[in-house]
């Protein structure tokens, strides 16, 4: 039975991934008087965060308390928690997550805080830890979080979906603080398309910055970009107010103008010269928006949904294309109205088309 009551000092909680925003989400709880366990993968580099009492390779100049529990025992990290955080990239979230099923000895509510969707089945983070670890009870936390601002406690404001409103209200009451807002949103569908498609469009909006475009081109990408977004959510099944809510404009603006930003800071390196594989050995942790533009692009070919700038950061990423050819391909696309008009009915009918379509091809 999953335990609802309201958190106290002392609870016990999971962090299952020790980057740059697992090891500030401990620091947050343990802010709190939680006790927290944090596991890694690497056993030498859990040795190095017990002992140094630094994450120098994800967070540098950020102290550890000597009380933040680090291990790389699933079993050790999980023993009598009442909630665990999947911090995780998402090509690896399949993997740990079948490792967390069999060190699970009691149901416990996950928290997914990664922003992708998997190659081959195109689901949603929470639907993959639901799949693997036969537990209904996950929710998704997103939205501007920088670790390095967080980790500093500066103010930040996000969003938690769940699949069940306790499992909601419950995340905010552990996450909340004075320096750390949480809203409650009903739509966990759209809030994880956001969080996928946000650093695909950070890229661009770095490759922006990499060729000198300007602020006019930089704001024109953002633009069109987000009209792609909500197609593209809507499609999926979300809602359009979370994609104008935190998990959506919110963690956009943060990600595409941010100095912290990896997905940013990469379409800035390859569009000053520096090859893919360069850039993405240069960025350290995952740049989640690579692995992303290929799944999304391809997903919204086969549904006939029109994604150009989606699919010219695709194209640049995965087909060798030049990145001043993709923008003057993008300039130079048909004319069209800002405001295309069409028949109301026409569009609901198409839009039901296409959620059955996407539901037909995650089941398949």
């Amino acid at each position: 039975m999953i335990d609802y009551s309201t958190p106290s000092p002392g609870m016990r909680v999971a962090i299952i991934g020790d980057g740059a925003w697992g090891t500030a989400i401990a620091l947050l709880l343990r802010e709190k008087y939680f006790d927290v366990h944090v596991w890694g993968a690497f056993p030498e580099y859990t040795r190095e965060l017990t002992v140094t009492r630094q994450n120098y390779k994800y967070l540098p100049g950020v102290p550890l308390p000597g009380d933040l529990v680090f291990t790389n025992d699933l079993e050790t990290a999980l023993h009598s928690a009442r909630l665990a955080v999947m911090a995780l990239p998402s090509h690896v979230m399949r993997d740990v997550a079948k490792r967390v099923k069999a060190a699970l000895h009691e149901p416990v509510p996950f928290i997914s805080v990664a922003k992708g969707l998997e190659a081959g089945s195109l689901k949603r983070m929470s639907q993959v830890i639901q799949e693997e670890t036969g537990l209904p009870q996950v929710a998704a936390l997103s939205g501007p979080s920088h670790a390095e601002e967080v980790a500093r406690k500066m103010p930040t404001a996000v969003a938690v979906a769940g699949n069940q409103e306790s499992l909601a209200g419950f995340a905010q009451e552990v996450f909340s603080c004075d320096y750390f807002r949480v809203y409650t949103n009903p739509d966990i569908v759209g809030v994880e398309i956001c969080a996928a498609l946000k650093n695909i469009i950070a890229i661009g909006a770095g490759a922006v910055d990499g060729c000198g475009f300007g602020d006019n081109a930089k704001s024109a990408l953002l633009t069109r970009a987000l009209v792609e977004l909500a197609r593209f959510a809507t499609a999926m099944g979300g809602q359009v107010e979370t994609i104008f809510g935190l998990a959506g404009v919110g963690d956009l603006i943060t990600t595409c103008f941010s100095k912290h930003s990896r997905n940013r800071a990469f379409g800035e390196r390859i569009a000053q010269g520096m090859s893919i594989e360069d850039a993405l050995h240069a960025s350290v942790g995952v740049v989640e928006g690579y692995r992303n533009a290929k799944i999304i692009h391809e997903m919204a070919r086969s549904l006939g949904i029109d994604m150009p700038v989606t699919s010219a950061i695709q194209s640049v990423l995965h087909e060798g294309k030049d990145i001043r050819a993709a923008v003057r391909d993008l300039m130079t696309r048909e004319r069209k109205s800002e405001r295309p008009a069409g028949n109301p009915l026409k569009k609901l009918i198409r839009h039901l088309w296409l959620r059955t379509r996407v539901q037909l091809m995650i089941e398949q």
